[in-house]
C-alpha cells in the first residue's frame, strides 16, 4: 500500500535523535581542531618571546604532548570522518518528515493530535545527561513530559480541571560546553599572536660593538637590527644564545684594534675574559695569531738548532692568553703575544716537520733509485717547510721530444790501443784537442769541443778519454737555499778544479717548440730552456727543456760568479746539432759549498752592462782560437726572456743585478 510504503521510509524520532547527535559531534571535535591550532601557535608565539630567557626543559617536555595530541586529533578526526559518511546527519525530525505531527497519535487521547508534538520528539540526551533536560509541554487537555528515559508521559486532564497549571518543573541545568570559554578568546587571541610576531621580528641582533665587565659580570653592547645606534642597549651573555657567530666577529674585531692601536693605552680595547664565552674568545684568538708562512720558515730554523726552545703546556698557554688579553699597555701585550706566537710556530712547525721529513725521505730514495750514477745524492730543507717538487720526473739521459731523433750508432771511432798516446784517437779525427789528462780532468779551455770515445772505438772501459759517459762520480746534495732562491745542489765532498760533476740533462725539443714554452716560462720568471747552439749559434734547431724532467742538473742555481762552466761533449751521438752538455769546475770547490753556473756564460759583457769586453779563449798550448761563434752562447737560453727583467739574487761581489 502506498500509505505503508510510505511510513516505512520515515525516520524514528530515537533514530533521528542519533543522528542529531552525531551532528553536534562533529560541530565540536572541529572547534576542538581549532582550539588546539590556536595553542598550537600560542606555544610557538612563547618560545619566541622566551628566547633571550630560554626555558629548554619546559619546551621539550611540551613541544612533545604537542606532538603526541596532534597525533591523536588526526586519528580521532579520520576516525569521525569515516562514520560521519556512512550515516548522513539530519537537523530535526520535522524537517526529515513534514507529516509526523498530522500522523503521530498518543494512546489514550481518543485520537485528538497532540499540539506542540514537536517538543516529544526532542533527541535523547546522553547518558551523562539523563534527567538534565526534561521538558514540559502544555497541550489543550493536559500537559505531556519526555522523559529523560526516552518514554512519552502524557496526562489527559478534565475540562474542569483545564486552569490547572502545568506540574513543577526541575530546574533545568544548561549543557557545559568546555569549548565555549576558548571561543570566546578567539578574537583576543588572534590579535595578541600577530601582535607577538610583530615584536618576535623587531629583536633581531644585528652586530655587537662592545662588551665590558662589571663585578665580574660580562657585558655586551648590542646593535638590532632595524635600530639606531641610540638604541643599542647593554645585554648579559644569557640574553645572546645563538649569537655564537656574532660574538666570534667581535672578537676578531676587537682583537684586529688592540693590534692596531696608536697609543700605548688600550683601554677603549679591553678585552675581558668571558668565562661563558671563553671557547669562542680562544677560537678568535687562535684565528688572529695564525702564523704566516716567513714566521713558520723561521720555526725550521729553530727546530733544527742546537738548542730548541722548550714548548709550553697548554695550561701555561691559556694563562699567558689572559694575560695577554686584559693587559692595558701595548708593549706588554706585544710582548706576551710574541711569547704566545713563538711557542705556537714551534709547535705547528714541529708538526708539520714530522711530515716533511718523510717525504724528503722517500723522495731521496726514489731518485736513487732511478739514478745510475755511482755516486749517492742527498736530500735536505732546514730552510722552510717546503716538499720536494712533485711535478718532477727524474732522468739519467736526455730524452727526445716530438719531432726529434737522437743516433745513437756514431759512424766513426778510434783503433786505439792507448789512447793517451795515440794521434789517431777520437778527438784528432775531429780535429780538435785531447780534452782530458789522465786524471780525466780538463786540459781544454771553455768553447772546445769535446769529443770522447764511443761504442765503435777498440779502446776499454777504463779509457781515459771516457769521462761524461761514466756518469757523475762525486756525491752532492739538493737542499734548499735560505735566502729564497729555491732548491739548490751544494758538494758533499771537494771537487778538484776542472772535474766532471754532472750532465745537464733533459727534453730535446725543436727551436719552435722552445719558443711556444719560452712564453710561458717568461710569465712564470724562470727558464730550464737550454740551447743547443754550438754548431750554429741562434740558427740553432734543437734546445734541452729540463723543467719538467732531468737530473741534479735541473736544481742548480746562477751565479753571476759561478764555479760550473759548461762544455759540449759528443759520445755516441755525433751530430753536430745534439751535443751533450757537460758542468765542470771551475775551481777546487770545498764540501758544502753550493754549485752554481752563469745562465748568461755566453753573453757578450756590453749585453750586460753596455760595455763592449769579449770573452777571450785561451786553448790549451796556444793552438787555434775558437771563434765567437763556437762559443755556447745561451746556456740556459733567452728564448722568450729579456735581460733586465729577472732579478738575480746569487749574492756575488760582481753581481749584475738581472740575469733575464
Amino acid at each position: 500500500m502506498p500509505g505503508a510504503r510510505q511510513e516505512s521510509h520515515r525516520t524514528s524520532p530515537i533514530q533521528q535523535a542519533k543522528l542529531n547527535s552525531l551532528g553536534n559531534l562533529d560541530a565540536s571535535y572541529k572547534e576542538l581542531d581549532d582550539v588546539f591550532k590556536r595553542t598550537k601557535q600560542a606555544f610557538q608565539a612563547f618560545r619566541s618571546k622566551s628566547f633571550f630567557l630560554p626555558e629548554p626543559e619546559f619546551i621539550k617536555s611540551f613541544t612533545e604532548s604537542v606532538k603526541q595530541v596532534e597525533g591523536k586529533l588526526q586519528e580521532m578526526g579520520s576516525i569521525l570522518s569515516a562514520f560521519v559518511s556512512q550515516h548522513p546527519v539530519s537537523t530535526s525530525v520535522d524537517e526529515a518528515t513534514p507529516d509526523t505531527a498530522a500522523a503521530s497519535h498518543i494512546p489514550g487521547t481518543d485520537g485528538k493530535v497532540l499540539k506542540n508534538s514537536g517538543a516529544i520528539s526532542s533527541i535523547t540526551p546522553p547518558a551523562s545527561e539523563a534527567g538534565n533536560d526534561d521538558d514540559c509541554s502544555s497541550t489543550d487537555n493536559g500537559w505531556v513530559r519526555s522523559s529523560g528515559n526516552g518514554t512519552v508521559q502524557v496526562d489527559i486532564r478534565k475540562r474542569g480541571n483545564s486552569g490547572l497549571p502545568c506540574p513543577p518543573q526541575p530546574q533545568k541545568r544548561s549543557r557545559r560546553n568546555l569549548i565555549d570559554d576558548y571561543l570566546k578568546k578567539d578574537v583576543s587571541e588572534k590579535t595578541k599572536s600577530a601582535k607577538e610576531e610583530e615584536e618576535d621580528e623587531e629583536f633581531e641582533v644585528e652586530s655587537i660593538v662592545g662588551m665590558k665587565k662589571t663585578q665580574g659580570q660580562a657585558w655586551y653592547l648590542v646593535k638590532w637590527k632595524g635600530y639606531e645606534s641610540k638604541e643599542n642597549t647593554w645585554e648579559p651573555p644569557s640574553n645572546l644564545t645563538g649569537c655564537e657567530e656574532l660574538l666570534f666577529e667581535f672578537y676578531k674585531d676587537r682583537l684586529k684594534e688592540r693590534e692596531n692601536t696608536d697609543t700605548d693605552d688600550m683601554n677603549n680595547q679591553a678585552l675581558p675574559i668571558d668565562h661563558e664565552n671563553k671557547d669562542i674568545l680562544y677560537r678568535a684568538f687562535h684565528v688572529h695569531t695564525t702564523p704566516t708562512e716567513e714566521e713558520m720558515n723561521t720555526g725550521v730554523g729553530h727546530l733544527v738548532s742546537a738548542k730548541p726552545p722548550p714548548l709550553k703546556t697548554g695550561k701555561e698557554v691559556e694563562e699567558l692568553i689572559e694575560k695577554a688579553l686584559v693587559t692595558r699597555k701595548k708593549n706588554k701585550y706585544h710582548e706576551v703575544l710574541r711569547v704566545i706566537m713563538n711557542d705556537r710556530v714551534m709547535k705547528e712547525a714541529s708538526e708539520q716537520r714530522k711530515v716533511q721529513l718523510a717525504m724528503l725521505r722517500t723522495w731521496e730514495r726514489h731518485i736513487n733509485s732511478i739514478c745510475s750514477d755511482s755516486a749517492r745524492l742527498v736530500v735536505e730543507n732546514n730552510a722552510d717547510l717546503a716538499f720536494p717538487p712533485s711535478d718532477f720526473q727524474y732522468i739519467n739521459m736526455s730524452l727526445a721530444g716530438e719531432g726529434v731523433t737522437i743516433p745513437t750508432d756514431p759512424v766513426v771511432g778510434c783503433e786505439c790501443t792507448d789512447c793517451s798516446s795515440s794521434k789517431s784517437c777520437c778527438p784528432d779525427q775531429m780535429n780538435t784537442h785531447v780534452a782530458y789528462n789522465k786524471y780525466g780532468r780538463l786540459r781544454v779551455s771553455l768553447g772546445t769541443p769535446v769529443y770522447e770515445c764511443n761504442s765503435r772505438c777498440t779502446c776499454g772501459p777504463t779509457c781515459f778519454n771516457r769521462v761524461v759517459q761514466k756518469g757523475r762520480s762525486v756525491g752532492l746534495c739538493i737542499f734548499r737555499t735560505e735566502n729564497g732562491r729555491g732548491w739548490g745542489v751544494k758538494a758533499m765532498e771537494n771537487i778538484k778544479k776542472d772535474s766532471l760533476v754532472t750532465e745537464y740533462v733533459g727534453e730535446i725539443i725543436t727551436s719552435e717548440e722552445a719558443e711556444r714554452r719560452g712564453k710561458i716560462y717568461d710569465a712564470q720568471g724562470c727558464t730550464y730552456l737550454f740551447d743547443l747552439d754550438y754548431n750554429r749559434g741562434d740558427q740553432n734547431p734543437y734546445t734541452i727543456d729540463a723543467a719538467k724532467c732531468g737530473n741534479v742538473s735541473h736544481f742548480i742555481n746562477h751565479s753571476c760568479d759561478p764555479n760550473l762552466m759548461v762544455f759540449n761533449v759528443w759520445v755516441n751521438c755525433l751530430d753536430p746539432d745534439l751535443p751533450r752538455l757537460a758542468l765542470f769546475a771551475t775551481r777546487d770547490i770545498k764540501k758544502g759549498e753550493e754549485l752554481t753556473f752563469d745562465y748568461n756564460s755566453g753573453l757578450k759583457r756590453e749585453d750586460m752592462t753596455g760595455e763592449t769586453v769579449d770573452i777571450i779563449l785561451t786553448p790549451e798550448k796556444g793552438e787555434q782560437q775558437m771563434s765567437s761563434e763556437m762559443i755556447l752562447k745561451t746556456p740556459k737560453g733567452n728564448r722568450g726572456l729579456q735581460y733586465g727583467k729577472t732579478e738575480c739574487r746569487c749574492g756575488a761581489a760582481n753581481c749584475r743585478k738581472y740575469f733575464f
